[in-house]
């Protein structure tokens, strides 16, 4: 490509010196974009509403550190007849990689945008953030144009087309909805929101809890809660089935030792009966109701020990969370940042105006 002078046909190399030169010449569409940017930086800066953030920080202690621990506990518990070494395996590994999982979840996100609030700035009205977020949408004025002007075709072909008809089969599968995550329009647009807003940092074992909200007192609020279920999950999620596995053991205790006393008393009230009495009849009843209570102890003695055994592996599973910082409420808005929106709207407006002088400059050479 060359850039040639007016008025002189010969081609020669492209001049860049003499490019640049000629693109910023031309000062007046710089000007005017850059003016333009500016416009657009203030219709965002000043109609993008405020958002508060509040950070909370925990520690996800380390799992390996209790092994010395384990190791002086197996010797006692080795006396009682527990073997520590059946609590070693089995363990499922918990990292702090899985936390963004979570709190991104729509199934966790639904929850937190049912709960309800009182938001100050709508006179103290009552509002769950599902219903909050639906209805205001916040955004500024240039991103509302946008999405109303992209979604015309849509709106268009919304009034000609017909709906869908009902399905056939949606009666007999109501029973079974509780089976899926079914969400409505509202639901899922209200999750996509507290997607961009509750946020998490890991750093190693420490872990930001990032949450912002239209109202400082809120942001708190809702990190609190987010942080308490979060680690409500975590720990559901690592030691859930150690504790459905106690529950089930402790209610077959509680039935082995009902047994084992009935065991008990009949082979007591034979006895009390039968005092004095020498005979092969009611030395063999003695002997059936003896084994019957053998029986009976080994097992109630035998689920007891499962049971502690179960009871100490779950203590060892729980992940331990420590708090190092609480959610605080804060003090200014952490969005929308106007100097910098400004300042970037009007390098983009000069980035568009040297592109449409660089234009200019090429098509009138090129001509």
């Amino acid at each position: 490509m060359t850039l040639n002078s007016p008025g002189n046909p010969s081609t020669e190399p492209l001049n860049y010196i003499g490019l640049i030169q000629s693109v910023f010449e031309r000062k007046k569409n710089l000007i005017f974009f850059s003016a333009l940017g500016l416009v657009f930086g203030i219709l965002i800066a000043f109609t993008t509403p405020k958002e508060y953030q509040s950070s909370s920080y925990i520690l996800l202690e380390s799992e390996g550190g209790g092994g010395s621990s384990i190791g002086q506990m197996g010797a006692l518990a080795g006396l009682a007849g527990i073997n520590m070494s059946q609590l070693q395996s089995g363990q499922m590994a918990l990292t702090s990689e899985i936390f963004p999982d979570v709190i991104q979840s729509r199934d966790f996100l639904r929850e937190i945008s049912k709960e309800k609030f009182r938001f100050e700035s709508k006179a103290g009205q009552v509002q769950s953030l599902e219903e909050y977020y639906y209805e205001e949408q916040p955004s500024n004025v240039v991103k509302k144009t946008l999405s109303f002007v992209i979604n015309i075709p849509a709106m268009i072909v919304g009034w000609f087309a017909k709906p869908d008809p009902f399905p056939a089969n949606l009666a007999a599968t109501a029973e079974k909805q509780e089976e899926y995550l079914n969400l409505t329009s509202q639901e899922l647009y209200a999750v996509g929101e507290l997607k961009k807003r509750i946020l998490i940092d890991l750093k190693g074992k420490m872990i930001r809890l990032n949450v912002s909200m239209p109202e400082p007192v809120i942001a708190a609020q809702v990190n609190a809660m987010v942080l308490d279920r979060l680690i409500s999950y975590v720990t559901e999620y690592k030691v859930g089935r150690q504790r459905r596995n106690i529950e089930f053991i402790e209610e077959r205790v509680l039935e082995t030792e009902k047994k084992f006393n009935e065991a008990q008393m009949r082979l007591a009230s034979f006895r009390d009966g039968n005092q004095g009495l020498i005979s092969q009849r009611v030395r063999t009843r003695e002997e059936q109701l003896q084994f019957e209570f053998n029986i009976a102890y080994n097992v109630y003695n035998s689920l007891k020990q499962e049971l502690e055994q179960s009871a100490i592996e779950l203590k060892k599973e729980t992940p331990i969370f420590t708090v190092l910082e609480k959610a605080a409420i804060p003090l200014g808005a952490s969005k929308p940042n106007k100097p910098l929106i400004l300042i970037f709207s009007i390098f983009l407006g000069l980035f568009v105006g040297v592109l449409f002088n660089v234009y200019k400059v090429l098509v009138e050479n090129i001509k």
